[in-house]
């Protein structure tokens, strides 16, 4: 007769802790609630989000995905395309020194024609002539 006090008092811890349990468990639910996650079109839980995302990934050329040959093809355009423009940049580097160098000689060029000009301008005062010039733009 003693063990079933023993019994129905261990019953009723079991109850209390389950009940403890339960609203453990409804917090936690409540807390998880907090975050929320879009699931794709289509699915309604997500084990189907999950199931969607799987054949999605067997099958990724039926869903728009790439698949590796896409990638391996996009992968071998792209380093190609990277060498070609580094290619075109030192091109571009070296036109831009040489077209430099060039307007230094312009500008040279320049200066002396100003000081032919000027010995001319000179010499034509003193022998009593005067002189035109044509300029080129």
């Amino acid at each position: 007769m003693s063990s079933k006090p023993t019994n129905s008092n261990a019953g009723t811890e079991q109850d209390q802790a389950a009940e403890s349990d339960g609203e453990s468990s409804s917090e936690d639910a409540a807390a998880s609630n907090g975050l929320k996650i879009a699931l794709p079109e289509g699915s309604e839980s997500v084990s189907d989000a999950i199931v969607t995302h799987r054949e999605m990934l067997r099958e990724p050329d039926q869903h728009g995905l790439a698949t590796d040959e896409d990638i391996t093809h996009l992968s071998e355009a792209m380093e190609k395309y990277s060498e070609a423009v580094d290619d075109i940049n030192q091109q571009y580097d070296e036109t831009d020194s040489d077209i430099a160098e060039l307007q230094e000689v312009v500008q040279h060029q320049q200066a002396q024609i100003d000081e032919l000009q000027s010995m001319v301008t000179s010499l034509a005062e003193i022998l009593g002539t005067e002189t035109e010039w044509r300029s080129f733009e």
